[in-house]
């Protein structure tokens, strides 16, 4: 993930749901903006005392929040201070999220409870910083699939109920991780020119172009999901992403329309909201039946299913964000060399972009139905082009995109002494035992003298 989705993230965090507010339901009055100095304050009215999560999200500047059970009244478009706008969207389950359009350097500070109204605190750039906090002044759990970060909150919460902050994220350290997926291969050939060029021969080809370009790039590591003429399930190029936990994903492909040969350019697909929910289902499907509940470096609960639940959801959204922003900078490079089919990112329920953490892509480079563009894909020269637009695009989308992870809040590491015990452990530490369990990763409450154990910050 861009973001790599570099994170680890603190179980604890509760989505809050009260059935008599579900069945009675909420509605969203009115949005009002106020702004002293640096700071501007955005007030929700609402009917009833609000059941909510938030988190923000960078690049740009977003604050998102959802109501739980609720419904939008009329509501005025608003903008003012450092809010350069709102938007509401009704989901599904009963949600409303509402999204708050920053400024540049502007950041969330919190969201709070006011009577039934919320408050969200928002700081200009250069204005008061500080942390995120709950609804009953306790701070929030840091969920943050790079610049993402969440807590959830109910009126009259106690502060026992709100978990402590356990990471922030930082800089990244060491090589990104980019996997390009050339399509196709061995038996399965793709689409074909009416010279007889296959498509799996031309996507080799400006694949190893492209790693070439960023093997040769300072802090970026390539990975070919196949590097010769060999077939790889749809499946297996997801998982060798996973396995690299990789920052994106790149897979390459060539269009074709064989009822109008007219037809020609590129453009960059993302994935849809159908496959996201295929994607959602698939990686819950994987905790249930897993012991392996690690997943791009995030450590998920076994034995919360609604809080991975809201946790995919939250890293899924911010990536499917962010894979389209590199569509957008990739389609942009595109044009420089050739014309685009769509500018606009289109979303399709490709296999290849299911990974929930990984922002990823299916670029369709040219039509190779286009007798014009299949004489130049038959050319290194213009498979050297392709290669690197899709490499600008790159550079361009980490240049606003840095890869972020995740690392622990004023934490300490501990000694296991004799007679020590996990339970005793989190009892001094004032955290349960299967928040030690989460951040060290351990699968038992045995433990060993001599064991080194993180511990939260205080």
């Amino acid at each position: 993930m861009s973001r790599g989705l570099m994170q680890a993230l603190m179980l604890g965090f509760g989505l809050i749901l009260s059935p008599a507010l579900w069945a009675a339901g909420n509605t969203l009055e009115s949005v009002h903006i106020d702004t002293q100095g640096a700071t501007t304050t955005v007030r929700f009215d609402l009917d009833n005392p609000p059941e909510y999560h938030y988190f923000a999200l960078g690049h740009p500047p977003r604050a998102v929040i959802d109501f739980e059970a609720t419904r939008a009244g009329d509501i005025d478009r608003v903008s003012g201070g450092a809010v350069g706008g709102l938007r509401l969207a009704r989901h599904a389950d009963g949600r409303l999220r509402a999204v708050l359009d920053l400024d540049r350097g502007a950041s969330l500070a919190g969201v709070s409870a006011d009577g039934d109204d919320l408050v969200a605190t928002i700081h200009a750039a250069g204005g008061a910083g500080g942390a995120s906090r709950s609804a009953s002044g306790g701070s929030s759990a840091a969920v943050a699939p790079a610049r993402v970060s969440s807590t959830s909150g109910r009126v009259g919460a106690k502060d026992s109920d709100e978990p402590k902050a356990l990471y922030r994220t930082a800089a990244a350290t060491g090589p990104v991780v980019v996997v390009i997926d050339p399509g196709h291969g061995g038996h399965d050939p793709g689409t074909r020119a009416a010279s007889g060029l296959m498509e799996k021969t031309v996507v080799l080809g400006i694949a190893k172009a492209l790693y070439a370009k960023l093997k040769a790039t300072r802090n970026i590591h390539p990975v070919l999901t196949r590097d010769s003429d060999t077939f790889v399930t749809l499946r297996g190029r997801v998982k060798i992403a996973q396995q690299h936990h990789a920052n994106l994903f790149i897979s390459i492909h060539q269009n074709a329309y064989p009822d109008d040969h007219s037809v020609d350019g590129g453009t960059c697909y993302v994935l849809s909201q159908h496959g996201a929910s295929d994607a959602k289902a698939a990686q819950l499907a994987h905790f249930e039946n897993s012991a392996d509940r690690n997943v791009a470096g995030v450590h998920f609960s076994a034995t919360d299913p609604t809080l991975n639940a809201v946790l995919t959801d939250l890293y899924q959204s911010a990536s499917i964000n962010d894979a389209d922003d590199l569509a957008h900078e990739i389609i942009g490079q595109f044009a420089d060399v050739e014309p685009i089919y769509r500018h606009t990112p289109p979303r399709a329920n490709f296999a290849v972009l299911r990974d929930p953490m990984i922002p990823s892509v299916l670029c369709e480079t040219a039509f190779l139905s286009n007798p014009a563009q299949a004489r130049k894909l038959a050319t290194a020269q213009f498979r050297d082009q392709l290669a690197q637009a899709m490499y600008q695009g790159i550079m361009n989308y980490f240049r606003e995109h840095p890869p972020e992870r995740m690392q622990a809040i004023g934490g300490s590491l501990y000694t296991v002494k004799p007679g020590d015990t996990l339970s005793e452990i989190a009892s001094r530490q004032n955290v349960s035992q299967d928040v030690l369990m989460d951040i060290n990763h351990l699968h038992t409450k045995a433990l060993k003298i001599g064991q080194k154990l993180e511990l939260p910050g205080g």
